[in-house]
């Protein structure tokens, strides 16, 4: 067997075999058991490309989710062989291991007043339980961590024709964040519990999320940061590391400058404004007026053309969502968690139809009311040109009153 498993494409077979059969229902380690006799190692590139075949022979993407945890345990004895890659200081994947390493500190921690918990009196359990709930705090942090991998390094893969295996991952990472958000909301809402109570509470719903994170670690150390450093080129992590404090960092802030190797191939987003006149039907600017316009807007603007592809956003400074480069080209359905993408589906096809012109929402984020809407551009033929997002904070307009005649200057 061992001049089969040499050949990689035949490797990958086996693979693919054994987990098309855990998803048929067969037992998981009789699956485990099996791939061990016949291979002595899996590459991480293995268990990408392994995803992508799956899902290009039917497998559906919810298949491959439910699937991944299994899959990833069944093969973990080889991907533990795997090598986390090393980064210097400032470097992107230094950042995101760097941040890995902050919320492992936790999860430690977390686990450490849980043990605590089975030898607490009765007035220590409080206080345990406030302990873990700032912790809990902390890893909601790894939002930014996860934003950073959906907007900035996700859409290399899909350049690069790997979309499914980051698709999946995005799904595992809604996962993540409902598990941290339902734990904080049911902490708030306990006032006290006893010693029963807050160890059952930990089994039941602490454990896990804890182990819902970490598990995502090891798919990032072991799988997906690998295949990364193997897909990417130096510009194209230059441009991520650019990119990144307009999203943010989880627990950790880089303080190294980092600069490719080689030195700067270009800078992304520089556009030098000249004295051209843009011609519009009703007026004309020059580039450098119409760039700070759409910068002056209070409204955040982000425009798909009539294939479903990113073209622009507006570069308010304050924005209210995450728009960076890196969606420019990118297909809008990859922007959104896979749970709202058949809401953008459908509003993008009832606009092509002609169904509609227009869809609006209105959410409460973070005690802001955010007025969302989404029109249909068309030409004067009413051919559909593609869809504009208009996104508003209304909290302080929706505070106003009776009428203001005089002029009087606004805070800013």
């Amino acid at each position: 067997m061992s001049e089969l498993i040499n050949n990689r494409q035949e490797r990958i077979e086996v693979m693919k075999n054994l987990i098309s059969q855990l998803h048929e229902g067969r037992d998981e380690e009789q699956v485990r058991r099996q791939l061990e006799s016949v291979l002595q190692e899996a590459d991480y590139s293995d268990v990408f490309l392994m995803e992508i075949q799956l899902m290009e022979e039917g497998i559906s993407r919810e298949s491959i989710t439910k699937l991944c945890d299994v899959h990833t345990n069944v093969l973990r004895k080889h991907l533990d062989l795997t090598e986390t890659p090393e980064t210097v200081p400032g470097h992107p994947l230094h950042t995101f291991l760097q941040e890995n390493q902050a919320l492992l500190q936790r999860t430690a921690q977390i686990r450490q007043l849980i043990s605590e918990l089975s030898s607490a009196d009765s007035e220590s359990v409080a206080s345990i339980i406030d302990k873990i709930q700032t912790l809990f705090n902390d890893l909601m942090d790894v939002d930014k961590h996860y934003r950073r991998k959906e907007n900035l390094l996700f859409p290399y893969f899909e350049k690069n024709n790997m979309p499914g295996p980051s698709t999946v991952m995005w799904t595992k990472h809604d996962e993540v964040r409902d598990y941290l958000k339902a734990i904080i909301e049911a902490l708030h809402q306990v006032s006290e519990l006893n010693q029963a109570e807050a160890l059952a509470f930990c089994k039941l719903a602490i454990e896990p999320a804890v182990e819902a994170l970490e598990e995502m670690i090891y798919k990032e150390e072991k799988i997906l940061f690998p295949t990364a450093m193997d897909l990417l080129t130096e510009q194209d992590w230059y441009e991520i590391y650019q990119q990144s404090p307009e999203i943010g960092f989880c627990l950790y802030v880089p303080e190294f400058e980092w600069i490719p190797e080689g030195g700067i191939a270009q800078s992304p987003g520089k556009i030098k404004a000249n004295e051209d006149k843009i011609h519009l039907p009703t007026g004309m600017f020059s580039l450098e007026q119409l760039i700070n316009v759409f910068k002056t807007l209070p409204v955040d603007l982000t425009f798909l053309d009539a294939e479903d592809t990113v073209r622009y956003f507006s570069p308010g400074k304050e924005r209210i969502f995450d728009r960076s480069r890196a969606i420019l080209g990118r297909k809008v359905q990859y922007c959104h968690p896979p749970k709202s993408v058949h809401i953008v589906n459908q509003i993008i096809k009832d606009f092509k139809e002609g169904k509609q012109d227009k869809a609006r929402f209105w959410i409460n984020l973070g005690g802001r009311f955010i007025h969302i809407a989404y029109y249909a551009v068309r030409n004067d033929a009413g051919d559909y040109l593609g869809t504009l997002e208009v996104t508003q904070d209304l909290t302080e307009l929706r505070k106003l009153e009776g009428e203001r005649r005089l002029l009087t200057y606004d805070e800013n």
